[in-house]
């Protein structure tokens, strides 16, 4: 599953590229752009509760190590903190996946991801079922035109490192 969490029109358009890489994920699954943040934050909901045991998930957006979502801190901009995230991936994800990939910008080694992960084990113990699982993120600024890398991909690729979900 590959769930677009940004407004922003060449984000989205990239992502629906064949070239993008994102078919290899499952399904293309953008936000509805416009949504308010709170509509958002539902159907980012509902998407992550329908991962399937055993599927791979990425989430494609602007970011940087504290946040992901849209580019701009505007009204109507979307915007999930790394707590807000862990918290719906530890209560809406109730199959495994085999593995995340965080598809967005960050700046530091401790990223996105690793708050994500941390996150999890220090506030949601009873996400047993998320234990062992990898999520992958980038350390760097990401050009929007790069393709993702495939799940089975995501492994060998040098710009992206994972940290594990450890319950």
């Amino acid at each position: 599953m590959f769930i677009v969490a940004t407004q922003d029109p060449r984000t989205r358009a990239w992502s629906e590229a064949p070239e993008s890489g994102a078919d290899a994920w499952g399904a293309i699954l953008p936000i509805d752009a416009g949504l308010t943040q709170a509509e958002a934050d539902e159907q980012l909901g509902k998407y992550l509760a329908g991962v399937q045991a055993g599927e791979a998930l990425c989430i494609r957006a602007h970011g940087n190590d504290e946040e992901i979502g849209d580019a701009a801190a505007g009204a109507k901009d979307w915007g999930w903190t790394f707590k807000k995230l862990a918290r719906m991936l530890a209560t809406h994800l109730t199959a495994k996946p085999s593995v995340i990939l965080i598809r967005s910008c960050a700046e530091n080694v401790t990223n996105f991801p690793a708050h994500v992960a941390v996150r999890v084990e220090s506030h949601w113990p009873a996400a047993v079922h998320l234990s062992g699982v990898p999520i992958y993120g980038y350390n760097t600024s990401v050009k929007i035109s790069s393709p993702v890398p495939s799940p089975t991909q995501v492994v060998k690729n040098v710009q992206v490192q994972a940290v594990y979900i450890n319950l």
